[in-house]
């Protein structure tokens, strides 16, 4: 009963040093996406969401996802990019014009994509893919994403 007793006072105070350690993991976490701009923060929701588009064409050409799956998803896709050529450029953290303008023109042919998928075979859904590939991996970069 001892043995018992001392295992679970040893197990008691490692629990409690488990719980701080991973309070000051969450702490530092939430304080490091805190002090991101919101030009960092916007730009990397944008490359994530050009790169989910990027996915979600090349699944509905691999037979993966329904057209129909596909179609809602870009619905989601244009709700969340629509528009953000208008506040990217006004938003804290921007970065320089020659930047910004590298990422407006890259912008521009995802969103064609994003409006009008390319969901069957008459049409290059590759070069689809590839400007939303390009927009993706832009706005990350410029995010550290």
């Amino acid at each position: 009963m001892a043995a018992i007793t001392r295992a679970l006072r040893f197990i008691h105070k490692d629990a409690g040093s488990i719980i701080f350690l991973l309070l000051v993991l969450l702490v530092t976490i939430a304080g490091c996406r805190l002090t991101q701009s919101a030009f960092t923060r916007t730009a990397g929701n944008a490359g994530s969401a050009f790169a989910a588009a990027s996915t979600t064409l090349t699944y509905v050409h691999e037979g993966k996802i329904s057209k129909a799956y596909a179609a809602s998803s870009f619905v989601n896709y244009t709700s969340e990019l629509d528009g953000l050529d208008q506040t990217l450029p006004s938003q804290t953290g921007v970065p320089d014009a020659g930047t910004l303008q590298r990422l407006l023109n890259l912008y521009k042919p995802a969103m064609e994509v994003i409006h009008s998928p390319c969901l069957d075979e008459s049409c290059d859904w590759r070069a689809q893919v590839a400007a939303l590939d390009s927009a993706s991996k832009a706005f990350l970069e410029v995010s550290n994403s």
